[in-house]
């Protein structure tokens, strides 16, 4: 008996090559032969092809690497790549610089879409290497070098595309983990609950978090806060639809809620042993982002396409206060607080894109 199955997935492979299966029966027992495919890549041109086939500098983060690693954040799965360096800038926020880059020129997406985030010079990929979670990541795309032609002047260092699971049966996981720093003292905790199903043609994925830090001390005394620290909410909910032609169709949301403090100390002495002045700087963050998408995609024999429309909303309240003390003589004094300077961010990205087979794309921000 021969059996022949073509996998939709595999189909930018199997065009135009043929394959010659042999089947060997004895006693009624059938052997058949197994063999490995390439990983196969969407990032580097935008259409599915194996790693071989890519002109890029391309790595893979599998699923099975994730696991090993136990990798938590991005910025866990990140920790082995090659040419990769994560990095904590001077305010303590997680940056990310492929072969030396400057981090804003690093473009991080999900599923191929890009994430609002920091417009700063140097904090274009702030946060989110800490912000991604991998509970439903499938793999991590690394590209290494100039996208900027595919991706524009801000993926001129290089692309990390991280490409979530796609729901084959109903399972679910609940994960906290609780940590100390090297001191001994609490670092927080994080929590998450996934829940993933499929009936009939439809599926779904849900995740939520709850994440709360702790300041870091710094250990020389000084009284500084060395990281950033507070509450962190994400959620996120996929409902996607299956039709009789293989054809999908899906909606996707997304929030992430942070409320987050750093705080700093320095003295002024006027006279010494006699009068000083004690200062505290804290900054506050007050970050929101929600993403919406829609897509539709299918495949043939002929071609494959995806047309896909996204919007990702992101809202920052930055806010800087000063708190003064004066000491006489060891004594405490008057308590000086200065009024906070307050900036607003808001930026939205909207984009309809369309990819066939690579033929045409169209992208619209």
């Amino acid at each position: 008996m021969r059996r022949f199955v073509k996998k939709r997935s595999l189909i930018f492979t199997l065009i135009g090559s043929s394959f010659l299966f042999s089947g060997v029966t004895a006693h009624a027992e059938e052997v058949t032969e197994s063999f490995t495919l390439d990983p196969m890549v969407i990032t580097a041109t935008r259409t599915e092809m194996s790693v071989k086939e890519s002109p890029s500098a391309v790595e893979i983060v599998s699923s099975k690497k994730l696991e090993e690693t136990q990798a938590k954040t991005l910025r866990d799965a990140l920790k082995s790549a090659l040419g990769v360096n994560v990095f904590n800038d001077f305010q303590g926020r997680s940056n990310v610089s492929i072969r030396g880059s400057e981090s804003r020129h690093v473009l991080i997406m999900v599923d191929g879409k890009r994430l609002g985030g920091e417009l700063s010079y140097n904090s274009a990929n702030a946060w989110d290497v800490d912000r991604i979670r991998m509970e439903d990541v499938e793999r991590v795309e690394i590209i290494r070098g100039p996208a900027g032609a595919l991706y524009g002047s801000d993926a001129m260092a290089g692309v990390i595309n991280v490409i979530t699971k796609t729901p084959e049966k109903n399972a679910g996981s609940i994960n906290y983990e609780y940590g100390w720093y090297e001191n001994g003292k609490g670092a927080g905790y994080k929590s998450n609950v996934y829940l993933q199903g499929v009936e009939k043609n439809v599926s779904y994925k849900l995740n939520a978090g709850l994440n709360n830090n702790r300041p870091y001390m710094d250990p020389a005394g000084s009284g500084d806060e060395m990281n950033f620290y507070g509450k962190e909410q994400p959620i996120s909910l996929s409902v996607g639809y299956k039709f009789d032609n293989g054809n999908q169709l899906s909606a996707d949301f997304s929030r992430i809620k942070e409320d987050n403090q750093k705080g700093s100390s320095s003295v002024t002495v006027m006279r010494p042993g006699e009068v000083w002045q004690n200062k505290k700087s804290t900054i506050y963050n007050d970050n929101k982002r929600t993403d919406y998408s829609l897509t539709y995609k299918g495949d043939d024999e002929k071609q494959s396409w995806i047309i896909r429309a996204y919007q990702s909303v992101y809202d920052k309240r930055y806010t800087s206060q000063d708190v003064t003390q004066m000491f006489t003589g060891g004594k405490p004094g008057t308590i000086t607080v200065k009024d906070p300077k307050i900036d607003t961010v808001k930026r939205t990205l909207s984009v309809i894109e369309g990819t066939i087979h690579g033929i045409w794309e169209i992208n619209i921000i």
